[in-house]
């Protein structure tokens, strides 16, 4: 039996977390793409949430396709896809208090009184 210090062992379980998480959305993101084929171009909303019954360690993800660009929504991420072109684009990330625009590679920050 291997035996980690507390550290790297707390370390491992964030990376199978986090490692968890990925291929959840992976799945979720390749039977939207899949079941989408025939719109030229929509928008995958998404959002992940953390449950509070676990502690806020076990987290979720949400994804939908939208035929409308959807508006800002706190705490979530926007993909558009262009099936023309082939193209996914992540469009923007909001978390918290900060709004990332990776297309211009700018972050807005918000800060509340």
């Amino acid at each position: 039996m291997l035996i980690l210090p507390v550290r790297e062992k707390l370390k491992l379980e964030h990376e199978q977390a986090k490692q968890g998480l990925m291929d959840q959305f992976n799945t979720q993101l390749e039977n939207i793409l899949n079941a989408n084929k025939k719109p030229d171009k929509y928008w995958i909303l998404g959002k992940v949430k953390f449950i509070e019954g676990f502690g806020g360690k076990v987290g979720r993800t949400f994804l939908e396709a939208c035929e409308d660009k959807p508006p800002l929504v706190k705490d979530a991420f926007l993909y558009e896809v262009d099936n023309r072109r082939g193209t996914k684009t992540l469009l923007w990330v909001s978390n918290r208090d900060q709004l990332r625009l990776p297309t211009l590679g700018k972050t807005i920050s918000v800060k509340g009184r």
